[in-house]
């Protein structure tokens, strides 16, 4: 019973909120829904006057306290203690409909989704309702969501590093691609994985760099954490003035730039083969130009071929393209492969048709100096396109890169100068070697053309004059791709050969190690350097299971997961930033891979398609490749699941045509 009526009850008392939140009477109170003049026990169901003094002495009542025992923080009443048992939902269609909804996403439009749920549904005898509908969101609202958030938790507070170009796709819309290269903690390697796709209202620097920083910020990336930026040669990308790299360096002074080496490699090519005469692009372009469009020149010619080789097919002639890298090199060697046919194919095709384009052909062909220099180019691009492809791997060894890159110049170097090794101890004084001095250069008779060329040279017999005039346009081509390579790739060189000294070989050396002070990328660490001084300083003094040079990663990450007698990791800084920096990427083949998907997604049969269900889908992509996955072993998480309902229709569904 609550407390008699003092002098204070003719005074009215009201509700009061403050009582939702005192201890002891905020777990049960509630407010009677209009009378301000009474509470309500959510435990007891009654109603106590609305005076503090009664609430409290309702409190303490044996009823109350009974009725809250169930609901005390030691034990909360629950469905099962009413006796109700637990019912376990059945997660194996949703399972179904998401893996097929990743299969969709790698491998085939999502129109066949129509045909392909209800036949997995007929042979499994499951109610599977997968249509164009809910595939596109499980693609872009579950599916694709979870896997980006799980690269960037991959990510976390880890320096990385950025590949990014801009390019247009099918629809006309320019966008900003972004690949991010980083050490997994998960997968315990280096990856580069595709991170975004951005709409660009514009392609000059500015909006280039504000697209990037948006980017940056949505996805809760750091730009002061990004270590490297890797872009292509284009001025709106590195300019000096007025550039990405310029913009981007206010809000992120030390990162490191690295121009991609193989568009660099490609352009040293492009602007050497400027110094030959221009009929040696022309014939190998035209000789393609002649079989592209017409089936009946082919036919005629896969006979007269098959006839020479006694039933063997020809190869397919190759397109000359301006921008794949190098692409020069497999056109030489299947136009000298078959030169001899081809000759006598426009030779048939000038007089039976008599085709101006195929007498031009024959000329060019009969012509034995210009086989001379397609017999000279070949090993030389050759050459150049195998770096080029050292390049393109995905975790390339710097060391080895380094090493591949100064051999190719020091080659073409010594073919056609005269440079003494002995006297040079540095691969800086390679570089430094002035080549543009004529009295360093050998005279036409020393300079090394290649065997190939001396033996047709030979065969041929030409004129001491014609001879002479093709062995100097040779010797000019050999000193513009030496320039080139200089003026072009020498950062790249300085830049790969600083990572040499985080090779096994140096570092667990006490005579070679550097000092730490000395290393050009000390700059970029930001943490303890303290820290980071003392790991390297005892960093040879342990046993390490990996100290081959071609082992670099797998020892550096030994290194970074290495733990002492407390079980703490005491080389995790040095580790860390060891890792970023062979994280640094040296191309930019990881994004033009995404461009090249990208062409293989969205076709001119699915050019209505969105950008949003475009990113997703390459997000999938990446995310199997990058766990050497595909979507048989594909296995849908629990947030997955939990995303799997009918809130992912909220937002505006975009189709795919």
């Amino acid at each position: 019973m609550p407390p008699k009526s003092g002098k204070w009850s003719k005074y009215g008392k009201k509700y009061s909120k403050e009582w939702e939140r005192e201890d002891g009477i905020k777990e049960w109170i509630q407010r009677v829904t209009g009378d301000d003049t009474k509470a309500f026990c959510k435990y007891c169901k009654a109603e106590i006057r609305a005076h503090h003094s009664d609430l409290l002495h309702h409190s303490k009542t044996e009823k109350h306290v009974r009725n809250a025992a169930p609901f005390s923080s030691v034990r909360m009443r629950t469905l099962f203690d009413s006796g109700i048992t637990a019912v376990k939902i059945d997660q194996t269609v949703k399972v179904t409909e998401l893996k097929l909804a990743a299969h969709i996403a790698c491998h085939s439009s999502i129109l066949t989704v129509d045909h392909l749920g209800e036949l997995v549904g007929e042979i499994a005898q499951r109610d599977i309702r997968l249509h164009r509908t809910k595939c596109s969101a499980l693609i872009k609202q579950v599916i694709g969501p979870e896997i980006q958030w799980e690269l960037l938790k991959d990510i976390g507070e880890e320096l990385y590093s950025l590949i990014i170009d801009e390019s247009t796709d099918m629809g006309m819309h320019k966008q900003l691609a972004v690949v991010v290269r980083y050490c997994s903690t998960n997968l315990q390697r280096i990856v580069s994985s595709f991170a975004g796709i951005v709409h660009l209202d514009g392609g000059d620097a500015a909006s280039l760099t504000e697209a990037l920083l948006n980017f940056l910020q949505e996805n809760k990336l750091c730009p002061k954490r990004c270590i490297g930026l890797a872009t292509d040669g284009c001025n709106a990308m590195c300019g000096q003035h007025n550039s990405v790299v310029t913009k981007f360096r206010q809000h992120n002074p030390n990162f490191v730039f690295v121009k991609c080496a193989c568009h660099s490699i490609q352009l040293c090519s492009s602007y050497a083969m400027r110094v030959l005469p221009r009929n040696v692009e022309y014939q190998i372009s035209q000789t393609y130009a002649w079989f592209s469009h017409s089936t009946i020149r082919q036919q005629n010619y896969q006979q007269l071929y098959a006839a020479i080789n006694v039933g063997e097919a020809p190869l397919k002639i190759l397109q000359l393209s301006d921008t794949r890298w190098l692409s020069v090199s497999a056109c030489l060697n299947r136009v000298l492969a078959q030169y001899d046919e081809l000759k006598l194919h426009f030779q048939l095709a000038k007089d039976k048709d008599r085709n101006y384009n195929a007498e031009i052909l024959y000329q060019m062909y009969s012509d034995p100096v210009n086989k001379l220099y397609l017999v000279f180019l070949q090993p030389i691009v050759q050459e150049a396109n195998r770096v080029n492809k050292m390049f393109q791997l995905e975790n390339a060894n710097p060391c080895k890169l380094f090493n591949e890159l100064i051999t190719f110049y020091l080659n073409l170097l010594r073919r056609v100068a005269k440079i003494n090794l002995a006297d040079m101890t540095q691969w800086s004084e390679i570089i430094d070697f002035d080549v543009a001095t004529e009295s360093a250069h050998l005279p036409l008779s020393a300079v090394d053309y290649g065997l190939q060329f001396q033996i047709e040279l030979d065969n041929v017999k030409l004129p001491i004059s014609d001879a002479e005039n093709i062995k100097h346009r040779c010797k000019e081509y050999l000193l513009e791709f030496v320039k080139q390579i200089k003026k072009r790739l020498t950062t790249n060189m300085q830049q790969l050969q600083s990572l040499v000294s985080l090779s096994p070989s140096v570092v667990l050396n006490s005579q070679k190690k550097p000092q730490l002070a000395s290393m050009s990328f000390l700059c970029l660490y930001t943490g303890d350097l303290a820290k980071l001084d003392q790991q390297w300083r005892v960093l040879d003094t342990l046993a390490w299971e990996y100290t081959e040079d071609c082992q670099l990663e797998k020892f550096w990450i030994d290194v970074k997961n290495h733990r002492d007698a407390a079980g703490d990791q005491d080389f995790y800084e040095l580790g860390s930033f060891a890792l970023s920096l062979l994280a640094l990427p040296f191309s930019n083949a990881a994004v033009e891979r995404t461009f090249s998907e990208m062409n293989l997604i969205k076709t001119k049969l699915r050019s209505r398609m969105k950008d949003t269900l475009l990113e997703n889908i390459l997000r999938i992509r990446a995310f199997m490749q990058r766990h050497g996955i595909c979507c048989h072993q594909f296995e849908p998480t629990k947030e997955m699941l939990a995303l799997f309902n009918t809130n992912m229709y909220d937002k505006e569904q975009e189709g795919e045509e």
